[in-house]
């Protein structure tokens, strides 16, 4: 009874202790996850600075770790804590990987400045690049590669040497990302580093192969003969790739694609408009599951299509483009941008379609991202607009779109307007002329008078519309529609008389000083086909002088001089009326009215001999050059020029100098210039060269050997670069390298690598009679294969008769084979079968 109390009393005594033991464990534990306020971190005071350097010279790791985010917390305030490198730097060999990081994070930080420091932890780094923890390795490399002290690129060499043949593709990675930055602290070692870089390019992973292009961009980018039997294989690995990989893959494919393809761009250039033409018969929505890609809109043509046509592309480019199509799809907007590039510098012009739909689906995303893709989308429609013809309704302004976007969208509507969409898109421009927006009403106004430019069957019912809106109460839409009005007339001048007329008798209601000057502008250059409506429009607008604008005095004083050039001395209204212009003129506040008073009184009465007959019956103080006496005793002050006999009379050219014809303006587009640039680069955004851009090159005249991309076939990648996947597993590397030895026997048993990709088998413990079994098998082979060379030689005669005679036999069976190895070909797939043989 005795011994079962006190066994009981043990055990009480016990569960008491281990609750103690697992509350303490869970307390210690859970302040890694504890979510109360940080802020303490950032406490400055002179008491927890002292308590840091305490902290980091603590044995335990909960210590060390608070001090390390204390000091984190300090440089991103911007405090200078380099003070603290040297407690820091005994932690680098730390157990905790926590520890590890902040210790990583603040030499990087401190290491220019204190170099002499710095180098204490190379050591540690280097033992650390062998450490069973693939995380380890692969932050020491980036620690070390990222300390810029230039005597230590030796070391960075030689880590990355050991890094490229790791098991991890993690840990080949980040030796591809220190490539770069060992090139930058000594670039005499630059070939070494391309000796790497090749090596690199043959890996299999789609982990570290986009690390290993953005080497080669930096390092050297124009070794494109290093991507030749590589070429293909990055094809296949495009959609595999991360994001980013993909976007870098794609730029140097698009580079070399330049350089060793011939032009497949306008081969065939009557495609679009037949497309056109089949997908205005076909209405599908945006999320049609039958027009991905838009590749049924395109099979029925493709398909019917001449054998030549698909002959003009490379199958090497035709397979590049193909492997990038369902990159389209991606989440990422540059991917998608980088897809576009590719199709629109590399693809002929028939494929561009394409594109259309996966770019307008980048439209759903922020503004930011809308900016970016609208402005390539405008570079884009400015060279081939079927690409978003049939999507113009994507295009339509939003209530809550900012002015950048808005404005993009109408120069886009501008761009893509056809036939068969015009009248929708003149619909939605009418109702933005409604807006309460004067900005983007006269934008919308610009937007109507350019599709009228663009489609010349729909000017007469745009004409229509901007003669109504001439009449607006609102000055800015008044004056936008009379310029919208006058560059139309100028393209069509079969509807000038009744435009202009039309304009003249709302020429009272018009009190934008724009419109009236563009009104006077019209009357002037047509007043041979106005005899009755142009002086009377003068008159009018000599009631109404002082009261004109600048550019309405202008157009006034101008109007009056192609009057008098058009009818001479003949009409003597027109004449006084132009002289009390000229008066009126002579007085202004302008220097540029008078000055063009000047020049029109000179060009016009310059040298006219019969004026004073003509005029004199009503003034005989009108001397002939249409001057009065006190004119001519003022002439100083008026700024008269005195003419020679030698010189020349221009009054006998002023009708074809002021009435000459003018040409029809040319309207630009607001965002010409962007399609100069590359599709997706900061250049076309901003409409500008960026620095660090490079234009593409050229494409060659002759074509390069095809051939140097077929070696491929026959070159395999070591067996640590065979693993596809992302993180290679700590246990295998660990396997590995307790296999090392027996690995190494294996691969020079049998005369193969290391690394064959295929996992050595493991024999197991022998026991001392299987050892001299197989000891003794090996000694009686090699008897038997001193005796068989003695009568290999009697053998060979009569093997020899009996060859020929199974040959025959032979010959059958591998024609059967054949054939059944041709039938397997037809049925390959579609990657292959784009392959060139």
């Amino acid at each position: 009874m005795y011994n079962v109390d006190a066994y009981l009393k043990s055990l009480t005594s016990n569960a008491v202790k281990l609750s103690r033991k697992v509350q303490d464990g869970i307390a210690e534990n859970t302040r890694d996850f504890r979510f109360e306020n940080q802020a303490h971190f950032l406490e400055t005071n002179d008491d927890k600075m002292r308590d840091i350097r305490k902290h980091l010279d603590s044995k335990y790791e909960k210590e060390k770790l608070d001090g390390l985010k204390r000091l984190i917390a300090m440089i991103s305030k911007g405090r200078d804590v380099s003070e603290f490198f040297p407690d820091v730097v005994k932690n680098v060999a730390s157990n905790s990987l926590e520890v590890r990081k902040l210790v990583y994070i603040y030499i990087l930080r401190y290491a220019e400045q204190e170099q002499d420091l710095a180098l204490l932890s190379i050591n540690t780094f280097q033992k650390d690049l062998s450490d069973k923890n693939q995380l380890i390795r692969a932050m020491a490399l980036r620690v070390m590669s990222g300390i810029r002290v230039p005597v230590i690129s030796p070391i960075v060499m030689l880590g990355i040497k050991k890094c490229v043949t790791d098991l991890s593709p993690h840990v080949r990675k980040i030796a591809a990302h220190a490539i770069p930055k060992c090139y930058q602290l000594d670039s005499t070692q630059k070939d070494a580093l391309i000796d790497i870089i090749n090596t690199m390019l043959g890996d299999n992973s789609t982990f570290t192969i986009g690390g290993v292009l953005m080497a080669f961009n930096q390092v050297c980018p124009d070794r494109l003969d290093l991507i030749h039997p590589q070429y293909r294989k990055l094809c296949k690995m495009l959609v595999d790739m991360d994001e980013w990989g993909q976007i870098t893959a794609m730029d140097l494919l698009l580079r070399y694609s330049r350089t060793q393809f011939l032009n497949p761009i306008g081969k065939t250039a009557a495609a679009p408009t037949s497309r056109a033409k089949k997908e205005k018969s076909v209405v599908k929505s945006f999320y049609s599951d039958d027009d991905s890609d838009v590749s049924h809109h395109s099979s029925d043509s493709s398909d019917s299509s001449s054998d030549d046509e698909d002959n003009s592309v490379d199958p090497d480019l035709a397979f590049l483009l193909k492997c990038a199509l369902p990159l389209l799809q991606s989440r990422n907007s540059q991917v998608v941008l980088s897809v576009a590039k590719l199709y629109m510098h590399l693809a002929p012009a028939e494929d561009s379609y394409k594109i259309g739909r996966p770019l307008v689906r980048l439209l759903r995303s922020h503004r930011e991202i809308q900016y970016v893709v609208l402005n390539n989308i405008v570079a884009i429609a400015s060279q081939r607009p079927y690409v978003f013809d049939q999507f113009y309704q994507h295009f339509f302004v939003r209530s809550n779109d900012p002015v950048f976007i808005r404005n993009l969208k109408l120069d886009i509507l501008t761009m893509i307007a056809t036939e068969s969409n015009i009248t929708f898109i003149l619909r939605e421009l009418q109702e933005y002329v409604k807006s309460s927006n004067k900005d983007f009403v006269t934008q919308a106004i610009e937007a109507i008078g350019r599709c009228a430019s663009n489609i010349p069957e729909m000017a007469e019912s745009c004409l229509g519309g901007l003669l109504k809106l001439a009449h607006s109460k609102s000055g800015s839409v008044a004056a936008e529609s009379v310029v919208a009005i006058r560059r139309l007339l100028q393209q069509r001048p079969g509807d000038t008389v009744g435009v202009v007329t039309q304009l003249t008798k709302s020429l009272d209601d018009i009190t934008e000083p724009l419109a009236r000057a563009n009104i006077y502008w019209l009357v002037g250059q047509h007043c041979e086909q106005l005899p009755t409506v142009a002086p009377d429009v003068l008159r009018k607008a000599a009631k109404s002088f002082c009261s004109e604008s600048e550019s309405g005095k202008l157009q006034v004083l101008t109007l009056g001089g192609k009057l008098v050039a058009q009818e001479g001395t003949s009409s003597k209204t027109i004449n006084l009326l132009f002289q009390y212009v000229l008066n009126m003129a002579r007085y202004d506040l302008d220097y540029n009215v008078r000055d063009r008073a000047r020049f029109l009184r000179a060009l016009v009465y310059g040298k006219q001999k019969g004026i004073q007959s003509d005029v004199g019956d009503r003034d005989p103080d009108l001397h002939e050059n249409g001057t009065s006496e006190n004119d001519s005793e003022h002439e100083e002050d008026m700024g008269g020029f005195e003419y020679s006999e030698q010189e020349l009379d221009l009054s006998q050219h002023v009708k074809a100098i002021l009435l000459s014809e003018k040409p029809a303006p040319v309207q630009e587009n607001p965002s010409q210039g962007r399609e100069q640039y590359k599709v997706g680069s900061m250049s076309l955004v901003l409409n500008r060269v960026v620095a660090g851009y490079e234009p593409l090159p050229d494409w060659p005249t002759t074509q390069p050997d095809p051939s140097v991309r077929r070696l491929a076939a026959t070159m395999e990648a070591p067996g640590y670069m065979n693993d596809r996947t992302g993180f290679g597993s700590d246990s295998a590397y660990a396997k590995s390298m307790q296999s090392q030895g027996s690995n190494i026997g294996a691969s020079a048993g049998t005369g193969g690598s290391r690394y064959d990709g295929q996992a050595g088998t493991h024999r197991g413990p022998q026991t001392l009679d299987k050892f001299l079994e197989s000891s003794s098998e090996e000694d009686t082979s090699s008897d038997e294969a001193t005796s068989s060379e003695e009568e290999g030689s009697d053998e060979e005669e009569e093997s020899s008769e009996e060859e020929e005679e199974e040959g025959s036999e032979e010959e059958e069976e591998e024609e059967e084979e054949e054939e059944d190895e041709d039938e397997d070909e037809v049925s390959s797939s579609e990657e292959e079968a784009i392959l060139p043989p």
